[in-house]
Parts: C-alpha cells; sequence; structure tokens
C-alpha cells in the first residue's frame, strides 16, 4: 500500500471517531523559558429562552446508558448532572467531571472529546441535547462551535521524547530517566489511566522477583521457546529475544517504583507462570513510574498528541503536536520513541486488514494508528503481521450496547465450545479451539466470519443456569481452561436478561430449529443441526475432529440462537523494525534516532496471537526498556 493510501485511511478514520481532545486544566505548564500564547474561545450564547424547570435524558455510552439531569433558567442551562453511568472507572472520569462544566461554562454543545473518553462524552451530550430540546431550545445554535484566535507553538527541548504513555512508554521513560535522559512524554489521553496497559490484566515476563518470591522462576528461554516456536518464524527472532532479556529487569525496575505485582496463575495450560497481574488499576496502576520519572526530571504533557516526527538529514529530530485547545507543540530531541498503541479506534485502518467487519472495542479507542502514520510519513514501512487480541471471555455484539458478558450473560455461549455456525447456518471450525485458545485461534476463526451464531437447546440452557458448563460437560480434566476458569461458573441469568437480548435483536427463542434458521436467516441450520446430532449420538466429530468432550446434542426444544461479532481488547501489526526497535525503511535501513515500540511495533508480535497469557502486554512493556537502552546508546554516539 502506498505512502498516500496509508495517510487516507489513518486520517478518516480518526475524522470518522472524532478524536479531538478537550483542555486538561490539570495539564503541565510551559517551563519558563517557553514562549506562548494562548487564547480562550468565549462559550456560545443560548440561542434563546428555555422552559425553565429540570429535564432528564440518557443516551447510550460504552457500557450502557448514561443519564444526565439538566437544570435551565428561563436563559440559561443552569447546571448539568450526571445521574447515572455503567463506565469504565479511570476512564471516563475526565468525561463525567468536565463534559458538564464546560456545556454550563460556554452555554453550548460544541464540548471537544475529551481524550480517552470520547463515547462517554457523546453519550452526555446527546442526553443535554435532549433536555435542551424538551425545554424548549435550539440545539443545533448551542452545537455551532465558536471562534478562536490562532495559537503560537509551544516549544520544548528534550534529550528524547517519547509519544504515548502506555505499557511501552511509561517504561521507556522510566528506564531512559533512570539512565540520566532527560525525558519528555506526550500522552493523547486526559490522564496516564486510559491506556489498555493501564486496564489489562497482566503481562508476561521471566526471571522476575515476582516469580523468584513463589520459586516460580520461568527462564528467558522457556519462555523465547514457547512464543517463537507459536510465531512458526513470523515473529523477528533477535528481537524477540532482546525483549525478553529485559522483561525481568523491566517488572524488577516497576516493583522497585513502587507498582504492586503478583504472580498469576497458569490458566491457559503453557506449563509455566509466566504471567503477573497488578494491584491497582487505571491512573494508580504507573502513579508511582510517573513520579519516579518526574523525580529525575522528566515531565508528562498530557492531553497532547503527536502529528509528526521531525526530520533532518535524514534522522529523527524530534516531534510535532497539538494540545487538545489547538495550542501547536514542537519537541526538539535527537532520540523519538513512538508507542501510540495501535489503531483500535481507527475503522478505516481496521476494515482495511480485517475486512468489513464490525470488531467491537473492548479497549482503548484513542489509539488511532496516529503512531503508525506518522513513522510512515517519517519513511519507514509496514511489517505484515496484522492480528488482534481477541475477547477471551465471552462473544459481543453492538446491538446490545455492552461489549461485555458483564452487560449480558448471554454474551457468555460464545466460548464454550458448543454448536457454531456462520450467517448461512454451515459449522466453520472446530470449536473447541475457542473454549481451549479463545485469545489466539479461537479469535482467529471468528474474526474470518465476522458474525457467528452459537445454537443451544433447553438442556444446555438450563444446565449452564444451574450446574455450570465445566459441570456438565462431565468436569473434563482435558479442559484446562474450562477447569481454571469456569468450574464454578453460573450463567444464573434472569429472564429479564434473555428477552433483552431477544429485545435487542441479537437472540432469539423458538420452539423449532426452522422458526430460529428463520429469524437470522440460517438457511443451512436445520440440516447442520441434524448432522451434528448425528456426530453427537456416535460421540464423534467426521467434519472437524472436535474432542467429544463439546459434542451436545442441540436436540430438546424450545431452541436459542445468539448472534455474535469479534471483540478486542487491543490490535497488532504496525511498523517494520529491527531487532533494536528501530523503524525500518522499504529497504531495511534503520532511521536513525526513530524508534517504536508496544503494539506500534510490528515486527515483535505474531499472527494469531501469542496463545500465553499476558503477551502482548509483556512485550509492549519490555519492549519499552529495550527502546530506551537503544536510545541512550544512539546518543552516547
Amino acid at each position: 500500500m502506498n505512502r498516500k493510501r496509508w495517510a487516507s485511511l489513518l486520517l478518516a478514520g480518526a475524522m470518522a471517531l472524532s478524536l479531538a481532545a478537550c483542555t486538561n486544566e490539570g495539564a503541565p505548564s510551559p517551563s519558563p523559558s517557553v514562549q506562548t500564547s494562548e487564547s480562550t474561545a468565549p462559550g456560545a450564547s443560548p440561542a434563546g429562552a428555555y422552559r425553565a424547570g429540570t429535564y432528564t435524558a440518557s443516551a447510550a455510552g460504552k457500557n450502557g446508558d448514561v443519564t444526565v439531569e439538566v437544570v435551565f433558567t428561563e436563559t440559561a442551562i443552569e447546571s448539568v448532572t450526571v445521574t447515572a453511568h455503567q463506565e469504565t472507572e479511570g476512564i471516563a472520569e475526565p468525561a463525567l467531571e468536565r463534559v458538564p462544566k464546560a456545556v454550563v461554562d460556554g452555554q453550548t454543545l460544541a464540548v471537544d472529546a475529551v481524550a480517552g473518553a470520547t463515547i462517554t462524552r457523546d453519550a452526555i451530550l446527546a442526553a443535554v441535547e435532549s433536555c435542551v430540546a424538551e425545554a424548549g431550545g435550539d440545539a443545533a445554535a448551542l452545537k455551532t462551535p465558536a471562534a478562536g484566535g490562532e495559537k503560537e507553538t509551544v516549544s520544548y527541548e528534550a534529550d528524547a521524547v517519547i509519544v504515548g504513555a502506555g505499557a511501552a512508554g511509561m517504561n521507556a521513560a522510566l528506564e531512559a530517566s533512570q539512565a540520566g535522559l532527560k525525558v519528555l512524554v506526550l500522552e493523547k489521553g486526559a490522564t496516564i489511566g486510559v491506556s489498555n496497559a493501564a486496564q489489562a490484566g497482566g503481562p508476561s515476563a521471566c526471571e522476575t522477583v515476582v516469580q523468584a518470591e513463589e520459586d516460580q522462576t520461568v527462564t528467558v528461554e522457556t519462555l523465547f521457546r514457547y512464543m517463537y516456536d507459536y510465531s512458526h518464524s513470523l515473529a523477528n527472532a533477535g528481537l524477540l529475544r532482546n525483549v525478553l532479556s529485559v522483561s525481568g529487569e523491566t517488572i524488577n525496575s516497576m516493583v522497585e517504583a513502587g507498582v504492586g505485582m503478583y504472580l498469576r496463575p497458569d490458566n491457559y495450560g503453557a506449563g509455566f507462570r509466566a504471567r503477573h497481574g497488578f494491584e491497582e488499576r487505571g491512573d494508580d496502576r504507573f502513579q508511582p513510574v510517573q513520579e519516579k520519572v518526574e523525580s529525575l526530571g522528566g515531565r508528562f504533557l498530557l492531553e497532547t498528541a503527536g502529528k509528526s516526527v521531525i526530520m533532518e538529514n535524514g534522522a529523527a529530530a524530534g516531534v510535532l503536536a497539538e494540545r487538545s485547545d489547538g495550542t501547536p507543540v514542537e519537541v526538539r530531541a535527537k532520540a523519538v520513541l513512538i508507542c501510540t498503541g495501535g489503531y483500535l479506534g481507527n475503522e478505516a485502518m481496521m476494515a482495511e486488514h480485517f475486512g468489513e467487519v464490525k470488531i467491537n472495542p473492548l479497549g482503548n479507542t484513542l489509539s488511532d494508528g496516529a503512531g503508525i502514520r506518522m513513522v510512515v510519513e517519517a519513511g519507514g514501512v509496514l511489517d505484515r503481521n496484522w492480528s488482534i487480541i481477541a475477547n477471551e471471555f465471552a462473544g459481543a455484539n453492538q446491538k446490545g450496547g455492552g461489549w461485555s458478558f458483564s452487560a449480558n450473560q448471554n454474551f457468555k455461549y460464545a466460548v464454550y465450545g458448543g454448536l457454531m455456525v456462520n450467517r448461512e447456518g454451515d459449522r466453520f471450525f472446530n470449536e473447541e479451539v475457542i473454549a481451549t485458545m479463545a485469545l489466539s485461534e479461537g479469535g482467529e476463526a471468528t474474526l474470518r466470519e465476522g458474525l457467528y451464531y452459537s445454537v443451544i437447546d433447553q438442556a444446555y440452557f438450563d444446565a449452564c443456569r444451574e450446574e455450570g458448563i465445566y459441570s456438565y460437560l462431565g468436569s473434563p480434566e482435558n479442559w484446562y481452561v474450562g477447569k481454571m476458569t469456569l468450574a464454578a461458573a453460573l450463567l444464573d441469568q434472569n429472564e429479564a436478561q434473555l428477552q433483552e437480548a431477544i429485545d435487542q435483536g441479537w437472540a432469539c427463542k423458538a420452539d423449532t430449529i426452522e422458526e430460529a434458521a428463520a429469524y437470522f436467516g440460517l438457511e443451512n441450520l436445520p440440516q447442520t443441526v441434524a448432522e451434528y446430532n448425528a456426530m453427537c449420538k456416535a460421540g464423534e466429530d467426521t467434519r472437524f475432529y472436535k474432542d467429544p468432550t463439546f459434542l451436545t446434542s442441540v436436540s430438546e426444544g424450545p431452541f436459542y440462537v445468539f448472534e455474535y461479532e469479534p471483540s478486542a481488547w487491543g490490535t497488532l501489526g504496525g511498523v517494520k523494525v529491527d531487532s533494536r526497535l528501530r523503524a525500518l525503511t522499504a529497504g531495511n535501513e534503520a532511521i536513525p534516532g526513530l524508534y517504536v515500540a508496544g503494539v506500534d511495533a510490528g515486527s515483535m508480535y505474531t499472527a494469531p496471537y501469542y496463545s500465553n497469557e499476558g503477551a502482548a502486554l509483556g512485550l509492549a512493556m519490555a519492549s519499552g526498556t529495550w527502546a530506551a537502552k537503544e536510545m541512550v546508546q544512539y546518543l552516547a554516539g
């Protein structure tokens, strides 16, 4: 793909998602030597009289409805209060706190998105707009932005500039600062708690103090062999080895800085305990790292998005960025690290690699591929390892308004290994794979189909509610994931949750398979069920050779069909880098001073995603450490 096409895809996705950021009142002010001129656009005046009173409305947020209460006088919006929501703790707070204030202060609905909480912002504004209309106000006029003056560029200097304060960026900042570099970190989000790294379960690593405390040390060799063998040489071997070699150092350095961590069990049967867990989520998770970096002279500029790499004489010389209020920012630095977290929030880019498939985002949609675009525009090229970090817990459907099994337990059937069919009603893979490796192979199989359907009967439905799927299948010892994660899990749902799924259009309950098939247009489903039941009776899957453990007939009506779409915690695939994390040109030449880490680095990961838990986060964190070490050497000449 040529660079113009790539840039247009990224721009289109970013525009579609409206990922602009609003002013961060807690953002650090420029250093005394910096020349800056700022102007604040006045808020739009009310468009007309209101019917005074208190109004309430709701709109769909990321995890459910967001409800607001708006108080009007005859001439103004007096107050906006969010009275109920189900948004993600640690990510939604900036929008929940600042959007209502911005509406009242500016008497406007033209409020820029709070970085990291775009969907929450949109929900609040939509609900307020409904209240404005009910109160007789002119919502269209309130949505017109006020004109603002042009802002002067704010300039900084540093030894190294890091774009992105996620897993790679935070650890790179820590390592580089401890090595004596003057570090500046640009973060598009409103806080350091918006990244996937601040919310994810935990990283895979080897030879850590946490493992040593439990006498469970995993060697670099063990983890490298496991992961590289799984990649079938798709990953850069030298890079994978280098990054894993500092994964233990990365964990140890974070623990020393005050980050609470523990060792997690081997839930996926890897044969070793490489995955660690964090004691905190959100801002609190990496706060000790930020404080350590700042104590060493480092600096974080929040709600400041990287726009382009400054190139001089073929080498990186800094970054041009923009604050959420439109202020241009220039950071001069001889070493640049790009680690912006992938492209989950760029629908055009997702479609380019995965087709016109709805992939429900579980992770940070603020990551819109901007970092990858920056490197490509600077002369870098893309690698070919494109994949997703699939949801291992459940299915999803945008019709459901929430993309987690906590929103509706009927999403859970997606990973139980029962009968699943595509939109034509045909089986399309060995369903055992999604029950045993949902993160990797199972996720890839469902991603290929886009829409897929779980088909169960009344006996199966009742068993999942009353005894649990693991017990219903006979408590099979060979289903390791089921034993570790589902042994005590019940879908003790009430009829309201099932009815909600039916009302939303992603579930049906029918007296016959033919009726269920007709509801979703699954033309071949009756024949598929007949053939599947025959295999269940014989105890042998002659189609895809599924373990007989998962062969349960669909024979006792009424019948249930659930429609699912893929969902992802994050994306994989990006810039081609060498074993030192330097961005490469089409001629495989390293671009001096330009480094790429985390999931923006396309050469470190494989497709499908690795089968060991915490692989993406672990590699991202350790790649930050490795990149920092390389930058230190580069700057030392």
